[in-house]
């Protein structure tokens, strides 16, 4: 008996102990923690200290900044001088030796020095070095042909077309000592410069001119081809595939070529 009216009392206390709490539950939902002073105090310094520690790092960011950035001038100005110095030393060498030698081995010296710099892309260092030997024979078919190659590597095809076919002019002279070879390869790139022109019958003309040198080129078959493709000269497409089968059956476009000549109307 005893036992339970205990347990009763329990549970009664229970009771109330949940009906104070569910009450009080709003309040407590809703209380903000952020306005307790303690709170706020400890929200406030941290906050201060942050923004110390923020307002620190910007400085020290800033000062490595500066720093870094006066070291890049710096190691760019130290790279600037020591290229020039290096370019002055080599064009003082380069005045000492040509003192030294006539003009034909000058021009020698200048011709391969140009390819170097044509190998390494170094376009306006080589342009001046063909300039200056066109400076001293405005004939030479060597310099014109290597100053075209200038011009064409760069995709100036205005120039480069210019300059080959004055280069082209100079193997027309007479007692000129330039290999037939030679004429061909000028009418070749004049041909793929004029292709890049949109200029299809000239590049055509110099394809033709070529062949008549070297009728077995599989490079000028090959560009010859693609220009009768462009052209859509069925006829002739399929007399240079012909060609092509002949001289070079393991071309692997020869499928894509038939299949263009194929699709052309009669």
């Amino acid at each position: 008996m005893f036992n339970n009216w205990m347990l009763l009392i329990i549970a009664v206390c229970l009771l109330i102990i949940f009906f104070i709490i569910f009450r009080r539950f709003p309040a407590l939902a809703v209380l903000d923690v952020d306005n307790i002073p303690e709170e706020k105090e400890s929200k406030i310094k941290e906050k201060i200290i942050k923004e110390r520690m923020r307002r620190k790092l910007s400085f020290i960011d800033k000062f490595f900044d500066d720093i870094l950035s006066f070291l890049d001038k710096i190691s760019s100005s130290f790279w600037f001088l020591l290229g020039n110095f290096r370019k002055q030393e080599k064009d003082n060498k380069d005045k000492k030796v040509f003192s030294q030698v006539g003009p034909e081995e000058k021009m020698k010296i200048l011709l391969n020095q140009s390819m170097d710099l044509i190998k390494k892309e170094e376009w306006l260092e080589a342009e001046k070095k063909l300039i200056e030997i066109i400076s001293i024979d405005d004939k030479n078919f060597s310099a014109f042909w290597e100053l075209g190659e200038v011009y064409r590597l760069q995709e100036k095809w205005q120039e480069a077309k210019q300059t080959l076919l004055y280069t082209l002019k100079l193997t027309q002279a007479p007692d000129n000592n330039i290999s037939s070879s030679d004429v061909s390869s000028v009418n070749y790139y004049l041909a793929l410069i004029n292709k890049e022109l949109n200029d299809i019958d000239g590049a055509l003309a110099g394809m033709a001119r070529a062949l008549e040198i070297e009728p077995n080129n599989p490079r000028y078959l090959d560009l010859m081809l693609d220009l009768c493709i462009i052209k859509k000269d069925k006829k002739l497409s399929l007399e240079y595939l012909d060609k092509i089968k002949e001289v070079n059956p393991d071309n692997n476009n020869i499928p894509d070529w038939q299949k263009s000549i194929d699709e052309m109307p009669m």
